[in-house]
């Protein structure tokens, strides 16, 4: 059985798109947002110095959970959410082509071994390249 557990969040990006404006069209609010211009701030609500030159939502797909391998494989999670999100395809092309971005954002957590291992069939990976969404995988060997 797989050894790992992961964490995924939908991120988008964009130079000029305001935040309420992704949230109304996929029917979601964000977990953490920001807008262009807005203040930078730390996750602890301390002041930085500058402002977000980009606009910044992300959606927590996993409810702040880490889900287990043994559970459900990160690829038919994947496929799973792929298939919700189908219905923005064209929402996601137009982010896309006017400068955004838009990833599956990974933390990829060993259980027991530092040996990790996930299979992208290439049919996954058409479905995700056609939705216009990248995959980041950060992963966290054990200690």
């Amino acid at each position: 059985m797989p050894d790992y557990k992961f964490c995924v969040s939908l991120n988008i990006s964009h130079p000029n798109m305001e935040v309420n404006s992704i949230s109304e069209q996929l029917s979601f609010e964000p977990s953490s947002s920001h807008d262009v211009g807005d203040l930078r701030v730390t996750k602890h609500g301390r002041i930085l110095d500058g402002t977000y030159e980009d606009m910044r939502w992300s959606l927590d797909l996993c409810n702040g959970n880490k889900l287990d391998a043994e559970e459900v494989l990160f690829e038919d999670f994947i496929s799973l959410k792929n298939s919700d999100l189908e219905k923005h395809k064209s929402f996601f092309n137009e982010i896309r082509s006017s400068g955004g971005t838009i990833e599956y954002f990974v933390g990829w957590f060993s259980v027991d071994s530092i040996n990790m291992n996930i299979y992208l069939e290439p049919s996954l990976l058409k479905s995700t390249s056609d939705l216009a969404i990248s995959i980041v995988l950060c992963a966290y060997p054990e200690n």
